[in-house]
Parts: C-alpha cells; structure tokens; sequence
C-alpha cells in the first residue's frame, strides 16, 4: 500500500515514515511533500492509497491542497491542536494523530483505515473531508497567528517552528527568543507588536518583559496577595522574579484553564 507524508518539518517526517516501516502493515512510503504548492503539483499526476498530512505547512494549511484538488484519498491528518479543538471535528476525519504521537496512537489511526473497507462509504469520505475542511477555516490560528519565526544563526539563517519556543524576553531595546532546547537567539521585533502576531491560545505576555508559552512554566507561587511568581524552564539569564499583576491574573489563569 502506497503511503504520502506531507510534513515540513525533516525530524517529524524522518519520525512518521520510520514508525509506518515499523507497523505490521505492507507500507510504501512513496512520497515526502513539504509544502502546498509541491503537493498540488505532485498529486495533479500521481496518486497514492493514504495521506499522512500535518496541518500547518510553511507556504499555508495542507486543506488548501485538497480545497484545490478535491481529492478523495484517505487522510490522516497529524496536528498540534489542542484537545478541544480536535473533538469538535475527531468524528468527521478517518482519523489524527496528535503531536507528539506514539506508534500506539498510529497503529490506531491505520486500524480505523483499514476498517474503511467498502467502497460505498467513498461519498461519505469525502463529505465528511469537505465537511473538516470548512470547520477548520474558521479556527482562526490556523491562518491569522506566525508560526515560523526567522532568526540568525552564525551566517544562517533558521526558521523555528512556534512549537519549538519557549519564551520571548525583552532587555532593555532588544528581543530574545528563546526556544524549548535553551537556545537564545536575538529576534527583530517588539514585544508589543510580536503580541498581535502570536496564538493566544498558546502564548500571553505576562508583563512587559515577557511572552510565554504554556509549556514553558516550571512553576508557578503565590508572590504576595496580589501577585503571582511564575518560574520558567529553562530559566532565562534575568535575576528578578518574573511576576504577575493583579489585573492579570485573571486572565492567566483562563489562558491557563483553555
């Protein structure tokens, strides 16, 4: 059975193809697309038997490609979204692998497609891959917020995915990333304007010095009766306590509980 993986990202691609060569199903891995614009081209000529497909690719989202094609080959789609966002449409898609998903998670997902084995239910395959399609666009990260930011590294220069941060820090003028692995790289931009660009479902300014992402928190202690301490991981190279209004801590602890 011939299998299509589309996924910019090299490590979550070599990732998915070595867990379905590891599966006890007969699997090619015919083809490795990176971007909306090669997996339109490729799949006006060719054809596969099962699409693997991230839902966030550098040049837009992968519903884009089959918007344009209206293909109706089987797709398990692999997403960051968090849990709420994936039950509201979990019963319209043969199926989805969260990241970071386990062989368990994956096995599941190709028993459901193998499952799928009379061809009557095509019709309503596609229905219900039309039907996704359009609940999806209305989520508005999938289009609105950045999720590649470039910066410099030595003489490169590296794209870093959004899932790949930590946190944003401003000292004094400059800004800094810094990413998951303790990396710490100058980024070109403002706090309050890289505000307006960043999901706020995954990231909320803390206080003028500090963007942050859920996963990210180390801990986080009551400072005083007014304030909040939060702790981060790994720890950024600022000696004061990184603190929390009183006005806002409301609002971080809904960001928290969504």
């Amino acid at each position: 059975m011939e299998v299509v993986i589309i996924e910019d990202e090299d490590l979550a691609a070599d990732s998915l193809e070595k867990l379905l060569l590891q599966t006890p199903y007969d699997l090619v891995i015919k083809k490795r697309l990176e971007s909306v614009s090669e997996a339109i081209d490729w799949f006006r000529t060719h054809h596969c038997d099962l699409i693997f497909s991230d839902v966030s690719l550098g040049d837009g989202d992968s519903f884009e490609i089959f918007e344009a094609l209206k293909i109706d080959i089987p797709i398990i789609f692999t997403t960051a979204f968090d849990h709420y966002a994936i039950q509201s449409f979990q019963f319209q898609a043969i199926d989805y692998l969260l990241k970071p998903y386990n062989r368990s998670n994956l096995n599941r997902a190709l028993e459901k497609f193998f499952s799928v084995t009379n061809r009557k239910q095509t019709t309503q395959d596609s229905q219900n891959l039309e039907n996704l399609i359009n609940h999806l666009s209305t989520i508005p990260e999938i289009n609105k917020y950045q999720t590649r930011f470039l910066i410099s590294k030595g003489d490169a220069l590296v794209s870093i995915n959004s899932e790949e941060i930590a946190y944003f820090m401003a000292d004094n003028k400059s800004l800094f990333l810094f990413t998951r692995k303790g990396e710490v790289f100058l980024y070109d931009d403002t706090l309050s304007n890289l505000e307006k660009k960043l999901s706020p479902r995954d990231f909320f300014k803390v206080n003028r010095k500090f963007i942050i992402r859920h996963n990210s928190i180390k801990s986080i202690i009551k400072y005083s009766q007014s304030r909040l301490k939060v702790e981060l991981q790994p720890v950024p190279s600022f000696n004061d306590p990184i603190l929390i209004s009183a006005k806002n801590i409301q609002s971080f602890k809904d960001w928290l509980n969504n």
